[in-house]
């Protein structure tokens, strides 16, 4: 199996790289980055950072788009994620785990880099994007042809169905890039897409990270901790639990574990709602392509299956494997 994660860089990202690097055992194929959470520059960092807990050769981190297919402003999710993306705990991180890791190029660059890898892996291949589309519509646009014989694409985004609580009435990942992700429900092949109301059934609470950090005591659990406790606290504040929904780690259980049937996967034909009560709701249309949805969610395997990873990550990563030392500021300039 041939892992590449597409990634906007925010605390759920850094968790779904973590499971993703338990599972390769530490070697992903690539990784993306794409405007969302943060910029895909700061984004990049990030994913460069979580690499670069464990040994051995980090996979390269290709900047993608920085903006909607429609070039119209789209808004960052600082108030959830932090400024950094990751709760603000980059300020104690030292600044050499990115060189020679992240790669700066014009986003058809960082497409076609997405094009090859799926060409390349084949049935092999395990594509999880979890965040906007773009990256991967533009793949399509540019290159089509090369994602016929990828193994499976999963995609976090859209929802069924309206959630209860919502400081917004859009989804975030669709409704940053709704052509995107129209594109990707009508073009890209093996599509299983995660849906926000799906993800939503998952409590990770804030206790149970706490006993996992302390049980292990690796850098990597206490790095985890420590990003999630402002998005912990940004969802006490709006939701009233004390806890996150851990989006973008069930996407990749979704690509990586398919057979531990965490999820109820069924096929149908969807396209993005036009009603406009909320943006990035997935309808029923005869019209449509047909694609795979996880409609449901075994919430209990799912924390099991994402406490294996971090169990399995602590193993992978040596007491001395910590890219923050607590001191050094952050003094780049990534935006």
């Amino acid at each position: 199996m041939r892992i590449w994660i597409d990634t906007d860089g925010g605390v759920d990202d850094a968790l779904a790289l973590v499971c993703a690097l338990a599972v390769s055992e530490g070697r992903l194929a690539g990784v993306s980055t794409v405007f969302g959470n943060v910029s895909p520059r700061r984004a990049a960092r990030n994913a460069a950072l979580v690499q670069a807990f464990y040994p051995g050769k980090s996979a390269a981190v290709h900047v993608g788009a920085d903006r909607p297919l429609t070039g119209h402003p789209w808004q960052d999710a600082h108030a959830i994620h932090g400024e950094d993306g990751l709760g603000g705990v980059t300020a104690d991180h030292a600044l050499a785990f990115e060189t020679g890791v992240v790669r700066e190029a014009h986003p058809d660059e960082t497409a076609d880099a997405l094009a090859a890898f799926a060409r390349e892996a084949g049935a092999a291949g395990r594509l999880v994007c979890t965040g906007p589309m773009t990256n991967l519509a533009r793949a399509l646009l540019r290159d089509a042809e090369a994602f016929a014989g990828i193994g499976r694409i999963v995609c976090m985004g859209t929802s069924l169905s309206v959630p209860d609580v919502r400081r917004d009435r859009a989804e975030f990942n669709a409704s940053s890039d709704l052509e995107a992700a129209r594109i990707v429900l009508e073009q890209a092949p093996k599509l299983l897409i995660m849906p926000l109301d799906t993800c939503r059934r998952v409590v990770m609470e804030r206790a149970w990270l706490a006993r996992l950090a302390d049980r292990h005591d690796r850098p990597v659990l206490t790095f985890l901790r420590r990003a999630h406790a402002h998005y912990m606290d940004a969802y006490q504040a709006m939701e009233g639990i004390d806890g996150c929904y851990p989006h973008d780690a069930l996407a990749v259980a979704a690509a990586l574990a398919p057979e531990a049937g965490l999820f109820a996967v069924e096929p149908g034909r969807y396209a993005l709602g036009e009603d406009g009560a909320f943006t990035g709701l997935l309808r029923p249309d005869p019209a449509a392509r047909r694609i795979e949805v996880a409609r449901d969610v075994d919430a209990a395997r799912a924390l099991d299956w994402i406490e294996t990873c971090l169990t399995v990550s602590a193993e992978l990563t040596p007491l001395g494997g910590r890219p923050y030392t607590g001191s050094g500021k952050d003094n780049s300039n990534a935006p």
